[in-house]
């Protein structure tokens, strides 16, 4: 409990720090000295707007997560979650007054904000790992699943190495086994341990250990299987007095999908148009080569397009036939470098998305011959042919480059199951984030 609180507390400091920063801002200068009396008429009401739109923005770009995310991530997230609530406040002041004040108080204010938020989060960093140890886990892996052992043996190992790497201040493994063991012997494990992370265990051994884990209050981390994805939009069923989990038809889409591609590509086409330019100028000044790429894909009910895409490679990259992009590839232009760090190479999809070929929001595309190699592997890889392949999605936002075709299968179906208006934008936003995070292009 103490351990709980102390977590709480820390988190609250952040965002208290931040509201109360551009509070005394915007009372100082926009309230007295630019709109005199506007501090009694309105100010409670702008602090509580402010409060509201930077507690969204911190909650969708998961800027106070102190315990998970590192601290190059957190600040990130600040940067877009301060960023955006400032911006829109300005935009309330113009609105109130019908004139645009002088926006220099309001970048001062965001400056101090993310330095006060640094040195808070490094205060905070260093304060978890002094109070607040990580949890002692055992990982718990699958061994006697006849089908994709083998994918699944490397999927574990993949899995317990990230954790100890990247996560080791939150989990850490002190016991690694399999459940070829009994299931008692198991159940006694685990309650020497703060966490048990379940890697494909069986069905029947899984459902006893989450009883067991629930029961004496563990921490449970559980990879799902992909039957536990298509069973999250459930609706429950009331017709009969024995409960029902009731599986919607799910369509290619909802209700205003094909509006909003329209609408978000036509606007970001003339916001990065000029962008463009100078690209595809830029390629052809290089080598003279062609200045788009193009590969075919494909996209719902397996229909195959051409997927658009500004040339980062040598003319005739693929001459050997199809590799992957590696880091520091040499096939890789100079221009190519910077517009693939920064996925500028992607923007001429959205004439794909004009044309009908494609979704802002989606599974992305894969090429013809990935399909057919992945659903030899993964049946339930065809579903993600129920929609249409994004620009940005689950899989984008959240995985990398080299991230297993099943993760991102697992990902792709996570968004295909939820899709909605509200969740699509919520995803826009966030790739905003992921454009900046240089860890989600890692190469093979």
């Amino acid at each position: 409990m103490r351990e709980d609180f102390l977590l709480r507390l820390m988190r609250a400091l952040i965002p208290f720090g931040n509201i109360m920063i551009f509070c005394y801002v915007w009372a100082l200068y926009y309230n007295e000295k630019t709109f005199a009396g506007f501090w009694y008429r309105g100010m409670l009401i702008c602090a509580s707007l402010y409060i509201l739109i930077y507690y969204a923005f911190g909650k969708l770009y998961h800027a106070f997560k102190i315990n998970i995310a590192r601290i190059s991530e957190l600040m990130l997230s600040q940067l877009l979650a301060i960023g955006m609530s400032d911006f829109i406040m300005y935009m309330v002041c113009y609105l109130t007054h019908m004139r645009f004040a002088n926006p220099l108080p309001l970048l001062v204010a965001a400056a101090i904000q993310l330095v006060v938020t640094f040195f808070l989060i490094k205060i905070n960093k260093s304060s978890l790992a002094k109070y607040i140890p990580p949890q002692s886990a055992i990982f718990i892996y699958g061994a006697r699943m006849k089908l994709r052992e083998e994918h699944i043996e490397t999927s574990a190992e993949q899995l317990m190495n990230k954790l100890k790497k990247k996560h080791s201040d939150l989990i850490d493994i002190q016991e690694i086994c399999n459940d070829t063991q009994e299931g008692s012997e198991l159940v006694k494990k685990i309650a020497d341990y703060d966490a048990v992370v379940l890697c494909h265990v069986s069905q029947k051994l899984r459902a006893r250990l989450l009883a067991v884990c629930a029961e004496k209050g563990k921490s449970v981390y559980v990879t799902p299987k992909l039957e536990d994805i298509l069973l999250m939009n459930y609706e429950y069923s009331s017709i009969t007095d024995t409960p029902l989990l009731m599986l919607p038809a799910r369509r290619s889409g909802y209700r205003g999908k094909r509006l909003l591609d329209i609408a978000v590509s036509l606007l970001m086409l003339l916001i990065f148009s000029p962008l463009m330019l100078l690209v595809a100028v830029c390629i052809k000044l290089e080598d003279g080569g062609p200045v788009f790429y193009r590969q075919r894909r494909v996209t719902l009910n397996g229909r195959e397009f051409d997927m658009l895409k500004f040339r980062s490679m040598i003319v005739d990259a693929e001459k050997q036939g199809y590799m992957p992009a590696v880091q520091r590839d040499s096939r890789i232009t100079k221009i190519g470098r910077i517009i693939r760090a920064v996925r500028i190479d992607e923007t001429p999809q959205l004439l794909n998305i004009l044309k009908g070929d494609m979704s802002i929001v989606g599974p992305r595309p894969e090429r013809i011959e990935h399909v057919q190699k992945y659903t030899e592997k993964l049946p339930e890889f065809s579903y993600r042919l129920r929609v249409r392949g994004g620009l940005t999605g689950y899989a984008q936002i959240y995985g990398k480059y080299n991230t297993s075709a099943e993760d991102k299968l697992k990902m792709d179906l996570m968004y295909i199951e939820r899709q909605s208006l509200l969740l699509d934008l919520q995803l826009i936003l966030l790739t905003v984030k992921v454009i900046f995070m240089r860890e989600s292009t890692e190469g093979f």
